[in-house]
């Protein structure tokens, strides 16, 4: 059930709950800050948060000088999968290893998969490429230490929600053109950015509409996202930024996409969906109907059926990138 304004009868229930939609606005990233913090109170003031769960071994380490991750090792880890490198969402500019840990944490558990998770350097004080170099300096790392994590050699996954999806996307594209595609099993890309608004090609803006249609609908709305572009200070025409216009999407090997309906960055999503379609690229694709960005964030009741299927899909997408014989 939807009412007018597409929105999911359940998230509905959750906006009653915590009194309010959930909306950050820009364009100045300072508001943004501002409003995060004032948001993580609101949440712990109407919401219970789960305790970390103990089962996931966990170990921080600084992989390059100031440069930390965390490493997440499941009870049920074998030693035969890739290792999973994972970058938190927050628009470059905000977001933690700390904040992401929840999903860090599931996916090592659900997927059975080691998860590096990357402290990368934050926008506007490190303004890009900084926070990718760091993101590109912890999947090296990961590559090398293969025999230290226990997991399959020369084989890596990146993974990321959000501006997290970004940097798992130019990561993976950033380390082909280095010449070492072979070593990319595939990309987990949830919520991503996709390409900067100014720059969609004439061929694809017909559909690129979710910018207008959903600017006031979800966390993440069109003027806060000019502000987290702002903050990362870089030339949207820049591939490794707008990863849809990168020449060299055709050798991704396989990528898993997760696309909220009522998200700013729904096209972005289904874009990136389409250019892998044209390119030949093997891909899974999974849209929520009538949720915003980042819905799965949120221990409502409400929320609880929708969470269990979003778990659910993002380990399935993670078997079909296992599946691949690359």
């Amino acid at each position: 059930m939807f009412d007018s304004e597409g929105f999911a009868k359940p998230w509905l229930d959750f906006e009653k709950q915590v009194g309010k939609r959930l909306l950050f606005h820009g364009p100045d990233v300072a508001n943004l800050f501002s409003q995060d913090e004032e948001l993580g109170g609101l949440l712990l003031s109407k919401l219970t948060f789960p305790p970390p769960d103990a089962s996931i071994k966990t170990e921080d380490k600084e992989i390059s000088p100031g440069l930390k991750a965390r490493v997440y090792s499941p009870s049920n880890y074998a030693g035969d999968k890739p290792v999973c490198v994972h970058y938190h969402g927050g628009g470059w500019a905000m977001g933690s290893i700390d904040r992401d840990d929840p999903q860090a944490r599931k996916i090592a558990k659900d997927v059975g998969v080691i998860v590096v998770s990357v402290e990368y350097r934050l926008a506007p004080a490190n303004p890009y490429p900084a926070g990718l170099d760091d993101c590109v300096t912890a999947y090296y790392w990961a590559l090398k230490n293969a025999k230290l994590l226990n997991t399959t050699a020369n084989q890596v996954i990146t993974c990321g929600g959000s501006a997290g999806g970004n940097l798992a996307l130019s990561t993976a594209l950033k380390i082909i053109d280095q010449g070492l595609g072979d070593t990319l099993k595939g990309v987990v890309a949830i919520v991503p950015i996709t390409i900067a608004p100014e720059a969609v090609p004439e061929k694809y803006k017909a559909m690129y509409l979710s910018y207008e249609e959903h600017a006031e609908h979800t966390i993440n709305t069109a003027s806060a996202m000019k502000g987290f572009f702002s903050a990362y200070g870089a030339d949207g025409n820049d591939p490794y930024v707008s990863p849809l216009l990168h020449p060299r999407l055709k050798d991704l090997s396989r990528v898993y996409i997760a696309v909220a309906g009522q998200d700013t960055l729904r096209d972005d999503g289904r874009l990136l969906k389409l250019a892998l379609d044209e390119a030949g690229v093997m891909n899974r694709y999974d849209e929520y109907k009538g949720y915003p960005h980042w819905f799965w964030a949120f221990p409502s009741e409400y929320l609880a059926e929708m969470f269990a299927q979003y778990n659910n899909n993002v380990a399935k997408g993670f078997e079909f990138i296992f599946s691949s014989s690359s």
